[in-house]
């Protein structure tokens, strides 16, 4: 999407931008303010004055709150505190609490209650509504029924009571437990009382539930104790019958058949280490006894004496046979005494082992027969509690039930006691903390505030609007746009321009004609503005014109265009102008009026002229006998005079006699200004185009859009070779500023000091000056 005015993507926000955007459409801005103001003003002057009574009242989490369900009694501060006093606020906004206080005040019946508000636009629309309904009945011209005095009666509540919601306003206060409770109405008394009814019926609807509920839960908890009181004594009489009938003897809490069990395992145990110990000792002997290998029993712990004892002089026999041994060798005589010695004692060790080996086996065997005894004591035993155990799964199941009967049934006559207090003194979780007072100034309509606000709305509204006109805007404004949205050369920017009144006592040579007082008058002062004022800005712009065209040469630049894209652009102006500063400046100059279709410069400069353009191509006529004197020295002009025989002379402009014309005129002015018609009007302007040197290309300022004139320039690409350049014209130098880039706008607008009072003192063209201008100023 392309930016307005040819601002890229990057500094699009730039802050300078937006300013000078605001100042472009500041009129519309402070227009819609002003609307703004209006409306604000008509509001306030025109609205009934309304008055806000408020109360506020308090959740207090301090007291019990009523029976909420059948399960618990409940406090309000088990619950969260965000959504109880939400609750309340959505209960007091309910069409109960709103029927109540309609009924208790009499609201139906109250004239100040349905007093009408508003302003104007509520009463025009209230009106124009009741006019719709009343024609619609009219239409289906339904038949007259009896009017239901009941039903008209019940109609006359509920609109009450919506007319009342809408007035009522129920919020939180912050995350507090306070609630406010305000309405607004047209009397202030009428408001305080309607509010502290409100409250009233709030409270009165409060105590109401508590105490119908806490009753239903009373008369429900009295059926559920007795059915739960017979249930408990039910199912502890079916305990007692399960354990006679099963044996299911306890003591300490545990059956016999436990304890039993429990000892047995203990002696069981004991009797299986006994035999263990028995098997090891009498394995040990008997391998000693196999092997002959007395040496192993040393360090075992036998209960024989004998045995230990034959033990100790095996031992120490052992030991000086080793010592003889090593001194003397094992051949001495003391050696062989010690190993005889070993030998006999080994012999009786062995002879005490074998009797000690008997006793052992039958210690072994006593084990073994009261471990086997045991175990089939043990077996029993398990059989027996295994079908316990299975009846006990029934028992305690049956003790489980008994034992939530018996809490059930304690619990529930405890909420019972409860809930018969609560009976006799039902509380309320809300109590006031401020009273409605009727208030002492209207709280609507705020005459400041609402003409502030409507004010700064307005000026939003015109900020949005100037965005969209800024938005739309795709039209030429800054030498900027022609360089880069055409790829044309600027050759100056041509302020609107405008006659004073006073010209002539100012001493600017006006002449005074006979159709000065005309549309035409004015259109050929305008014509003259160069001769008139050659000082202004808008002479120094024609003459860096005329610079630029000087650049490229006598001979190449001889017969000039002045070309449009589109009508109404000024075209005229700028050629005649032209014309006048080049037959001042630079030499006898020939203006020759080539619009075919519209020829008003011809109107305006020589609208006697019975001879033109179009008779010298036809041949009727020389050119030096159609040109007439201009309207200033060395100023020469061929107009045009439309033939009734030559509608279309676009045969006559192509041929050959136009292109000899220009050549014999050429030798006799030094330029030749030609009023080329525009673009996008016929095949006249690009034929012509191709015939002069140059072209200048005339841009209504803030008009012409860009996406035009590149799609005409690239439909016609002979024409841009020839183009000399661009010339903007009509520019408001004021605005101007506005558009150009900053540190451009004083180069734009910089001018002579004698320009600059000219220009002072012409306005530019936009509004009551462009009407007074007429056709000529808008071409």
């Amino acid at each position: 999407m392309a930016l307005p005015h040819g601002r890229d993507q990057d500094d699009y926000f730039d802050v300078r931008f937006i300013l000078s955007a605001i100042r472009r459409q500041l009129k519309i801005i402070l227009l819609f303010a002003l609307l703004g103001a209006l409306v604000g003003l008509v509001f306030v002057s025109t609205s009934v004055p309304l008055f806000t009574a408020t109360t506020s009242i308090m959740i207090d989490r301090r007291q019990v709150r009523a029976v909420q369900d059948v399960s618990a009694v409940t406090e309000i501060g088990s619950v969260d505190s965000s959504t109880v006093v939400d609750s309340q606020v959505e209960i007091l906004k309910s069409e109960k609490i709103a029927l109540a206080v309609v009924d208790g005040l009499r609201l139906v019946d109250d004239q100040l209650f349905w007093t009408d508000d508003g302003w104007v636009l509520t009463w025009v629309s209230r009106s124009i509504d009741r006019t719709i309904r009343s024609l619609v009945a009219l239409i289906q011209d339904a038949p007259p029924t009896a009017p239901d005095e009941a039903r008209a009666r019940e109609a006359a509540r509920w609109t009450a009571v919506y007319r009342l919601l809408r007035r009522t306003a129920v919020t939180r206060v912050g995350k507090t437990y306070l609630i406010s409770i305000s309405y607004t109405g047209a009397n202030a008394e009428q408001s305080a009382r309607i509010v502290n009814s409100y409250v009233e019926a709030y409270l009165a609807d409060q105590l109401e539930g508590k105490y119908d509920s806490t009753r239903r839960a009373n008369a429900w908890l009295l059926a559920r104790l007795e059915e739960l009181r017979q249930q408990a004594v039910d199912s502890d009489l079916a305990v007692q019958k399960f354990r006679a009938s099963n044996n299911l003897i306890a003591v300490g809490g545990q059956l016999v058949t436990d304890l039993q069990l429990s000892e047995l395992n203990g002696q069981l145990a004991a009797a299986r280490g006994e035999v263990a110990r028995t098997s090891a000792r009498l394995d040990r002997i008997r391998y000693v006894l196999n092997s002959n290998q007395v040496e192993t029993l040393v360090g075992e712990g036998l209960k024989d004496n004998v045995i230990n004892d034959l033990q100790s002089r095996y031992i120490e026999a052992g030991r000086r046979e080793a010592e003889i041994s090593a001194r003397f060798g094992p051949e001495h005589e003391r050696a062989i005494q010690y190993r005889n010695e070993k030998a006999l004692v080994q012999h009786q060790i062995l002879t005490e082992l074998a009797s000690v080996a008997q006793s052992y086996e039958s210690d072994f065997e006593v084990a073994k027969a009261r471990l086997e005894q045991l175990d089939r004591n043990v077996n029993d035993l398990i059989s027996i509690a295994a079908n316990a155990n299975a009846k006990l799964v029934q028992l305690r199941e049956l003790e489980r039930a008994s034992d939530t009967y018996k809490g059930l049934y304690d619990t529930f006559s405890q909420r019972y006691q409860q809930t018969i207090q609560q009976q006799s003194f039902p509380l309320s979780d809300a109590r006031v903390v401020t009273a409605a007072a009727p208030p002492l100034q209207p709280s609507q309509p705020k005459p400041f505030i609402s003409i502030v606000l409507a004010t700064l709305v307005g000026a939003v509204a015109g900020g949005a609007w100037g965005a969209v006109r800024e938005y739309r805007d795709r039209s030429v404004r800054t030498a900027k746009d022609v360089r880069e949205e055409l790829g044309l050369r600027c050759l100056g920017l041509l302020p609107a321009i405008s006659i004073p009144p006073g010209a002539k006592r100012h001493g600017y040579g006006v002449t005074t004609r006979k159709q000065s007082s005309d549309r035409n008058g004015v259109s050929y002062d305008l014509a003259r503005f160069v001769d008139r004022f050659p000082a202004s800005r808008f002479a120094e712009t024609l003459r860096s014109v005329s610079l630029s065209i000087a650049e490229r040469g006598l001979e190449s630049s001889k017969v000039i265009g002045v070309l449009s894209v589109a009508p109404q652009e000024g075209r005229s102006l700028v050629a005649a102008n032209l014309a006048m500063f080049l037959g001042r400046e630079e030499g006898p100059t020939l203006l020759i009026d080539g619009d075919t279709r519209n020829p008003h410069l011809s109107m305006v400069l020589a609208p006697e002229a019975k001879l033109g353009l179009l008779d010298v191509l036809a041949g009727s006529c020389r050119w030096n006998d159609a040109w007439r004197c201009g309207p200033v020295p060395r100023v020469a002009m061929l107009p045009l005079v439309r033939r009734p025989d030559m509608p279309h002379p676009s045969h006559l402009v192509a041929g050959e006699q136009f292109d000899e014309m220009l050549r014999d005129a050429a030798s006799h002015f030094k330029y030749i200004v030609v009023d080329l018609p525009p673009l996008n009007d016929g095949s006249e302007a690009r034929i012509l185009a191709r015939k002069v040197d140059c072209v200048l290309l005339v841009v209504k300022w803030g008009e012409t859009s860009k996406e035009l004139i590149r799609e005409v320039l690239a439909a016609e690409e002979s024409i841009k070779p020839q183009c000399v350049g661009a010339i903007l014209n009509g520019v408001d130098m004021r605005r101007i500023r506005h558009y150009q880039e900053y540190g451009h706008a004083q180069d734009a607008t910089r001018g002579t000091s004698h320009g600059g009072r000219v220009h002072a003192t012409f306005p530019s063209l936009a509004g009551s000056a462009r009407d007074r201008l007429g056709a000529w100023v808008s071409k």
